[in-house]
């Protein structure tokens, strides 16, 4: 396993895509939702990095899913981020975002596929969220045939539970702080952010989230102040507002780990799944013990964090 901690982060290259989605694929094995969204009776193998041997049919389902998830993420125009181990002749970047135009960062390093990927993270605009009402864009980019690769039951579980689940949390705790407008469609959402299980290290998931949303707000900021350039490289709303960044999560140690930089816990509630503590469907024989744990992981959050006041 990699164990540098020097990391550096820029926007991944298109190229790196199916390397990125292998990178998904591994990190969420173990997630509850994902077996549960999948349907599964047990655990399926990771994919190590530069294997040749055939994958499963559920293997290659799973691993289709997240290649989607990517695409839709690069049809909204927004950011795929990675943290990674910058080679000898890369400029690392810093954690600081820059303070000059966000069309052209200073200290965004070169996009080589050489260094060691340490965490991805995909960060949608306002509206753009997946949902099961824009079906020209997910089937464009795969995410319905992906979530239909899942299963059936799969896809109504994603769309019509865990989703809606979801969205009814977000919107309330909008609502209760009074943040304008009152609805999700109009923050920043993290779709995705995950660290590479091939890498050893200090928190590199959390550590590029927070630089992409730093740098996500200094472009609003500068964009604001009449100084970007159109190009929409700082991602900005053109009115100067930073906007609030939510996202959603299922396990504790994440939940945490988003607390460290700005994030707060605004909804919580459970989901009756009828598996056990990794998502794995319960046999009949399963004892009251093994029931009683998958219950108490089948936990969803959603997550706020507020801009600083400026």
């Amino acid at each position: 396993m990699a164990t540098r901690t020097n990391l550096a982060f820029r926007d991944a290259d298109p190229s790196e895509d199916d390397e990125l989605a292998r990178v998904f694929y591994n990190a969420f094995l173990p997630i509850w939702n994902r077996n549960w969204f999948q349907c599964l009776d047990k655990l399926l193998d990771p994919i190590p990095s530069g294997t040749s041997s055939p994958l499963s049919p559920l293997q290659a389902r799973r691993l289709a899913f997240y290649r989607s998830w990517i695409a839709f993420n690069r049809a909204h125009n927004d950011d795929v981020m990675v943290a990674y181990t910058p080679s000898s002749t890369s400029t690392p970047t810093s954690d600081e975002p820059s303070s000059s135009s966000p069309s052209s960062p200073p200290d965004t390093a070169p996009a080589p596929f050489t260094p060691t990927i340490a965490a991805v993270c995909l960060l949608l605009p306002p509206h753009a969220r997946p949902t099961w009402f824009e079906p020209v864009t997910a089937w464009r980019t795969g995410l319905f045939p992906g979530l239909i690769g899942l299963s059936l039951r799969g896809l109504y579980r994603v769309c019509f539970v865990y989703e809606e689940s979801v969205g009814r949390m977000i919107g309330r705790a909008l609502r209760d702080r009074g943040v304008e407008g009152g609805e999700e469609g109009r923050l920043l959402f993290c779709n995705g952010c995950v660290r590479n299980p091939e890498w050893e290290g200090r928190a590199p998931a959390r550590r590029l989230l927070d630089w992409g949303i730093r740098r996500r707000w200094e472009g609003q900021r500068v964009e604001g102040d009449g100084k970007g350039d159109g190009s929409g490289k700082g991602k900005g709303t053109g009115n100067g507002k930073m906007l609030p960044v939510w996202l959603d999560i299922s396990i504790d140690e994440a939940v945490r780990a988003y607390e460290e930089i700005g994030f707060e816990v605004v909804g919580e509630c459970m989901v009756e799944t009828g598996a056990d503590e990794k998502g794995i469907k319960l046999t009949s024989d399963a004892g009251s013990s093994e029931r009683e744990k998958g219950r108490r992981m089948a936990k969803v959050r959603v997550m706020l964090r507020m801009p600083p006041e400026v």
